[in-house]
């Protein structure tokens, strides 16, 4: 007989409950094809909030009386939940008579056991603890937070209970403690190490006593390290991230990841934390944002069994500044704070009045916070920062000078700068700053300074400081410079000289140079100072000197002559 479609069907297994013992053999029910909820149930409203792992075994099985041979069979998850909060995963755990715990044990093998921790549990541990007590010897390393401990009693015996733990907390304390050993009471030092777990205990886990020689009790309970590897395959599906076609070799998913266990761990990404400032200052805006903390002091108590409660009184010293002090404390697992609004009121998560005064801070929590937590408060003093900017170096503000190049750079000076066509950029803290000229000799913009169109010289003074790696790039456009030498004339009664160019001068371009002398002279002794200028359009570029003094030269009956200076 052919092997039909509805040969091929899904079996209940003996008990389809989610408990320790639940799967086993299959079992004579079939499960209705297309009919919703025959594995799984519905999520309750409770499981979405604390989330939940549903774990199952069905059976496939051929309802067919032909001996032909089976070639081959496969189950395939053909679709996605709509939830995107619900995974399913597929494991073949080829044992038809595995149970869920046998499952678990599956899923949890991908943390295999290692070797003994240097360490042991310390007396007994019930059902439903979420922490652990190790006993080391003192200057052993600690469990190490968010690493898996494995914890084995009566390993490898028909009743064994084991246990994968993850670590989330720990708290190190070495203290005397005292052993009966070979009939007497022997005082030595131990470590001890409190563990804060994940998740509760499932089962009970005897522990041995403290030992001089730091050694566990055989028929206890053993603690092991783990370590990672493949525990077998696991099956899913996931949705394409990019379309694809039948010829395609490889495919983009979204994910290859499967979530087999709820967690309610979140993670922050926590920059430029200032440690014991939670209270800042500003400075100033200008030229960049300066802030500095006011919290700098600390207190903290620990929270025991002896101590936990809900008010707290702090003495503070030095006295705090008004608007500094923070409380900060951990009530089941959740960070809450209380803050002062400077009139001395206790707000946020908690309640009180302080006295800036006497520094007494009685705080009222409205959370119980947990034992072996701490409760911490920060302040800071009247004045925590001093102005020192009148203090330091004064550096000024970078400048440079340079000769803008010119088809002939020999000196001759046969080209000039066509005014407005002056246009220099540069970066500063990224950003892109431009510097023109006016036409006039003035440079504007993101910087100051001069330029002479003649002689192609900048004199530039950047607004913004540049970049490190900051170059100037700088465009304009060159004019031929024309150079005439004119025959001096005498002044008119006016004092001016009239010049008489061969050809029109371009605006702004015109540069005139003269040689002036005078001739002086007196009968006593004296001084002439002069000044040699040249003159263009709006620089005027001056040397000051100072000529020979000669000795007046005594003639009877003469006058004392002066030489010239020019």
């Amino acid at each position: 007989m052919p092997l039909q479609q509805a040969d091929m069907r899904f079996a209940r297994a003996v008990n389809m409950a989610d408990v320790p013992e639940g799967g086993g053999p299959p079992s004579a029910q079939l499960l209705p094809d297309g009919a919703s909820n025959t594995i799984f149930p519905d999520v309750r409203e409770e499981d979405r909030a604390t989330g939940r792992v549903e774990i199952k075994q069905v059976h496939t099985v051929l309802r067919n009386t032909d001996t032909a041979a089976l070639l081959g069979a496969n189950v395939i998850l053909a679709d996605l939940p709509n939830d995107p909060n619900v995974d399913i995963t597929l494991l073949s755990t080829k044992n038809p008579f595995a149970t869920r715990a046998d499952i678990v044990e599956r899923i949890e093998g991908s943390m295999t056991a290692s070797v003994e921790f240097a360490g042991y549990l310390l007396e007994n541990h019930g059902v439903g603890q979420r922490s652990l007590q190790i006993f080391q010897r003192p200057g052993a390393e600690p469990p190490g937070i968010g690493k898996v401990y494995l914890l084995i009693y009566n390993e490898d015996k028909p009743d064994e209970r084991r246990q994968r733990v993850r670590v989330k907390s720990i708290d190190t304390q070495q203290r005397m403690v005292s052993a009966n050993t070979n009939g007497a009471l022997i005082d030595f030092m131990g470590q001890f190490t409190t563990v804060e777990l994940f998740e509760p205990l499932r089962f009970a886990f005897p522990g041995s006593s403290a030992s001089r020689y730091f050694a566990r009790d055989p028929l206890k309970t053993v603690f092991r390290e783990t370590v990672y590897s493949d525990s077998g395959m696991f099956y899913g599906a996931s949705r394409l991230a990019a379309p694809a076609s039948a010829t395609d070799s490889t495919l983009q998913l979204a994910t290859i990841h499967s979530r087999l266990s709820p967690n309610s761990r979140t993670e922050a990404i926590s920059v430029d934390q200032r440690p014991a400032s939670q209270r800042t200052v500003l400075l100033t805006d200008a030229p960049r944002r300066v802030e500095v903390g006011v919290t700098p002091h600390t207190q903290r108590v620990k929270i025991g069994v002896a101590n936990v409660g809900q008010s707290y009184v702090f003495q503070l010293r030095p006295l705090p500044s008004p608007g500094t002090v923070v409380i900060t404390y951990w009530s089941m697992g959740q960070r809450y704070t209380v803050v002062d609004d400077g009139a001395g009121q206790l707000t946020g998560s908690g309640s009180g009045l302080m006295s800036y005064l006497t520094g007494i801070v009685p705080a009222t929590l409205k959370a119980m916070p947990d034992i072996g937590t701490t409760v911490s408060i920060s302040w800071g003093e009247a004045l925590a920062f001093t102005d020192r900017r009148s203090q330091g170096a004064k550096v000024r503000a970078p400048e440079f000078a340079f000769l803008l190049d010119g088809a002939a750079n020999d000196g001759t000076g046969t080209e000039r700068v066509v005014p407005g066509s002056v246009s220099l950029t540069y970066t500063s803290g990224g950003i892109l700053r431009t510097i023109t000229d006016n036409s006039t000799g003035q440079l504007q913009g993101a910087g100051t300074g001069v330029i002479d169109y003649p002689s192609r010289t900048v004199l530039v003074r950047p607004q913004y400081m540049p970049d490190s790696s900051a170059q100037f790039d700088i465009a304009y456009q060159l004019d031929s410079v024309v150079t005439e030498i004119l025959t001096a004339t005498s002044p008119d009664a006016g004092g001016y000289i009239p010049i008489t160019l061969a050809q029109q001068p371009a605006a702004g371009t015109l540069q005139l140079q003269w040689a002036v002398v005078r001739s002086v002279s007196k009968t006593s002794g004296g001084t002439l100072t002069t000044i040699n200028a040249s003159k263009n359009t709006d620089v005027t570029y001056s040397v000051r000197g100072v000529p020979e003094v000669y000795e007046p030269t005594a003639t009877a009956g003469a006058g004392v002559n002066w030489p010239r200076a020019g």
